[in-house]
């Protein structure tokens, strides 16, 4: 099997709920996708999807992902795609860091895989441990009658994890977590990302003065080292996201003690291959995971459960369901959620099928 053509493609993907917002006043009207087509001389296609979010989010932005396909593609045009773990190899080779921009080609070779083998990828990934991975649902970073109503129709569909944003100014992040403990009930918690926007001592604030509300703070600070300083500092349990880049952190993490949790994002990693050497080492060394992804669509929410359905269930927290952040459907099968958890289809690869009238003509073609 070789590659005979990578086509590109750019979907904007509004997000159903209005502006997003993060810490430090960053915010977005939507997200810029890159979804990418892989043909193959045996009439296979493998589907991917990069999305980096927003240009001040991480070290990543949409079109950088564009122009590194365009980068890598002579070198992966002829090669084998069965082969996921060969075709990161020759990405390394030819695109030092960048991970967001091989992230969806590596999803199209696994997907290439899945069908060629006539397996879904779960089974690729050491099989179906974790049937029916929990979401976690998102509600508005503010309190009102909306942020309510978003609660209690989590809970309707059987949701007990609850994800909302931090704005980065501890006394407002107080007022307003303050306001979310008083509403939640018994078994549920909450995680609370704050992107990186507090300083270690206002971080040390917001988790003092709500020490009596089950929380996880997710990477509260910007830098690993400021995480550390401040998990040695208080007992509340953190989340690293952003800083979690690579197996040394998630060691050095391990080693230092503050891995309470990770946020495994495929994207942010660069892809599924990686992603599964992650999971593995977290498995080993007893560190819980939320799997997700840093943006995208139902192509990527695929490939999360997924990778989520091969992950053992002592080991996995909750997974990111984007459909409560983008209210544009890409594919024409989406997972499916119930009773606040999903499961793929049992379809070869990815399970999914993208709607080629919304993804209109190719931006870029190589062959």
């Amino acid at each position: 099997m070789k590659i005979t053509r990578i086509s590109v493609y750019q979907v904007d993907l509004p997000f159903g709920h209005g502006t997003y917002r993060l810490s430090g006043g960053r915010s977005w009207e939507a997200m810029d996708s890159t979804v990418i087509r892989i043909d193959t001389d045996e009439g296979i296609v493998g589907w991917g999807e990069t999305c980096p979010f927003g240009p001040n989010y991480l070290e990543a932005f949409a079109r950088g992902a564009r122009a590194g396909i365009a980068e890598l593609a002579p070198y992966l045009v002829g090669l084998d795609p069965s082969r996921p773990g060969v075709i990161y190899h020759v990405m390394q080779d030819n695109l030092l860091g960048h991970p967001y921009v091989k992230h969806g080609i590596d999803m199209a070779c696994w997907d290439i895989l899945g069908k060629l083998t006539r397996k879904p990828l779960y089974t690729l990934f050491g099989g179906l441990l974790t049937e029916y991975p929990a979401t976690s649902g998102w509600v508005p970073p503010y309190h009102g009658d909306w942020m309510n109503e978003l609660i209690e129709r989590h809970r309707a569909d059987g949701c007990r994890m609850f994800s909302t944003k931090a704005g980065g100014d501890p006394e407002a992040d107080i007022e307003f977590i303050t306001r979310l403990g008083k509403i939640m009930l018994p078994g549920e918690s909450v995680k609370i990302d704050a992107n990186g926007g507090w300083r270690v001592d206002q971080a040390l604030r917001v988790m003092r003065a709500t020490a009596g509300i089950d929380i996880y703070f997710e990477q509260p600070c910007a830098s690993y080292e400021e995480c550390r300083s401040l998990r040695r500092a208080c007992d509340r349990p953190i989340t690293l996201d952003e800083c979690v880049l690579d197996l040394e952190t998630i060691i050095r993490g391990w080693h230092e003690g503050i891995c309470d949790s990770i946020n495994l994002k495929i994207g942010r990693v660069g892809g599924l291959t990686p992603a599964l050497q992650m999971r593995d080492l977290c498995s080993a060394l007893g560190i819980p995971m939320h799997v997700q992804c840093a943006g995208g669509s139902g192509i990527t929410q695929a490939a999360i459960v997924h990778l989520a359905h091969a992950t053992a269930p002592e080991r996995l927290l909750y997974i990111w369901d984007i459909g409560d952040l983008g209210s544009l459907k890409t594919v024409s099968n989406p997972v499916p959620r119930s009773k606040g958890r999903m499961h793929a289809h049992e379809l070869p690869g990815l399970g999914i099928e993208p709607l080629a009238n919304l993804l209109g003509d190719p931006v870029a073609v190589y062959d």
